[in-house]
């Protein structure tokens, strides 16, 4: 897989390096990262982002970008996840 044809790989590894969305209101983060993937997966998180293809040898999952609100509305959580 050649990674650049999915820029939301790399992006999702420097928003966690960085700890760019912590705090941060789900209108932030839609304003920043575009509308959430709306596919049914990762039910417990509220926005939910596919990245592309699992990266490495001949995966068929996928990556995700997944985020959790706190009882504010505001980013408590995030990670990557696989399906």
């Amino acid at each position: 897989m050649n990674q650049a044809s999915y820029p939301r790989l790399e992006m999702a590894d420097d928003l966690i390096h960085d700890r760019t969305l912590y705090g941060k209101t789900k209108a932030e983060v839609i304003e920043l990262l575009g509308k959430p993937s709306n596919d049914g997966y990762f039910k417990t998180y509220d926005l939910v982002y596919w990245l592309g293809p699992s990266r490495g040898g001949f995966s068929v999952d996928s990556e995700w970008l997944l985020i959790q609100l706190n009882d504010s509305g505001r980013v408590s959580k995030y990670e990557l996840g696989r399906d």
